[in-house]
């Protein structure tokens, strides 16, 4: 069995683990169940985390990067508490990446959060800033701008239609032209595009990970634009 074929699907149980911590996000809820989150939802996590990652490179995005470890593909269930005004100490939902770079967090790559009633698959580059930042505004003014817009356009459209992130910024960068016709792309330090699909029943099967793979590939042209202007 090779390491695409390993992923089998979350637990029986696991969406409802994740659906209970959502009423009770406690410790006491999820020290009571821990067993079930290790077996059926964080062990299934590291293999999808692989199942996906083989299918991604495999005519998708060849050159596509991952590694099922928390602080690499994966990301803590545990909240940090430190900075937060809500102070639950887990998150309800299991947050997953493939990305294209140097750096896991901060290149191009695709994203996926799975909540026990919804699924969201998305791409994008985040805390963009120096060099990469200076490329993005440099790329969205320029003739790459206009692909980008083709591109948005035509995943934010039927049937995919996925959503683009809000801007970060409330007004443009100093030096820029606010008039161009692509000046709003100039307030965003961060984009992602993004679609939310109900849990499909293969959730807990091994076609999850085809399932997340085809959403994937819909998304693929901007991951291909990220990666080729902003790197």
């Amino acid at each position: 069995m090779t390491a695409a074929t390993a992923f089998s699907g979350f637990g029986p149980d696991a969406m409802e683990f994740l659906r209970g911590l959502e009423a009770d996000n406690s410790k006491q809820y999820f020290e009571a169940r821990r067993a079930v989150y290790k077996d059926q939802v964080h062990a299934p996590l590291k293999d999808l985390v692989v199942a996906v990652g083989e299918r991604l490179a495999d005519g998708v995005a060849p050159a596509i990067e991952y590694e099922p470890k928390v602080g690499r593909s994966m990301f803590r269930i545990n909240r940090d508490l430190r900075f937060s005004k809500d102070k639950t100490p887990y998150h309800p939902h299991l947050d997953l990446a493939w990305w294209q770079g140097d750096i896991a967090k901060a290149s191009p790559g695709f994203i996926l959060r799975i909540r026990h009633d919804e699924v969201l698959t998305g791409v994008g580059v985040f805390g963009m800033a120096d060099d990469r930042l200076d490329r993005w505004r440099a790329a969205v003014l320029a003739d790459a701008g206009a692909e980008l817009d083709r591109i948005v356009s035509d995943v934010t459209a039927p049937p995919i239609v996925a959503r683009v992130s809000d801007p970060s910024r409330k007004r443009g960068p100093r030096g820029f032209d606010a008039d161009h016709e692509r000046s709003g792309w100039l307030l965003h330090d961060s984009l992602h595009v993004s679609s939310t699909h109900p849990t499909p029943p293969s959730v807990t099967s091994p076609g999850f990970a085809d399932w997340v793979v085809a959403h994937h590939a819909e998304l693929a042209p901007l991951h291909g634009w990220l990666v080729t202007h902003v790197g």
